[in-house]
């Protein structure tokens, strides 16, 4: 019985790996204008920056951007929502786990009722931290 169990539970990172996909491909065709942002744009620095003209191939620039846009939109949690994203891409998951730690801390903190997206795409990612936490024996 638990043979044929096992066989039907896909493995945990499978999981996570479709779990870090669909948020991808979430964020990437949620309508977000697509405008060239350079880190030092400064004041035009839009809140959804970070992941404009995300290119894979290229995700060193993406984190330059995208930590522009946190500095900028410090009180904000969607560009930490965002980055989180780059950082699993890069295969750094502890950086990432750190700022939906902190995206989770600003939305309590915030006076305004959050976008169901941005709950969304942070219910996710928070979950996955959770499980990764297990995983590699934290708590």
């Amino acid at each position: 019985m638990n043979q044929s169990r096992n066989q039907i539970q896909p493995p945990h990172r499978l999981v996570s790996v479709l779990i870090l996909g669909g948020v991808l491909l979430n964020s990437l065709g949620c309508g977000r204008q697509s405008a060239e942002i350079s880190p030092t744009s400064g004041v035009d620095v839009q809140v959804s920056g970070c992941l404009e003209n995300l290119n894979l191939k290229q995700l060193d620039g993406a984190l330059e951007r995208c930590d522009e846009v946190v500095k900028i939109h410090r009180s904000n949690p969607i560009p930490l929502v965002d980055r989180s994203l780059i950082y699993n891409l890069m295969n750094r998951p502890d950086e990432a786990c750190r700022d939906v730690a902190k995206a989770a801390e600003l939305l309590k903190q915030s006076q305004q009722k959050p976008d169901p997206m941005v709950m969304h795409e942070l219910t996710v990612r928070q979950q996955s931290c959770k499980q990764r936490a297990t995983m590699v024996g934290r708590d």
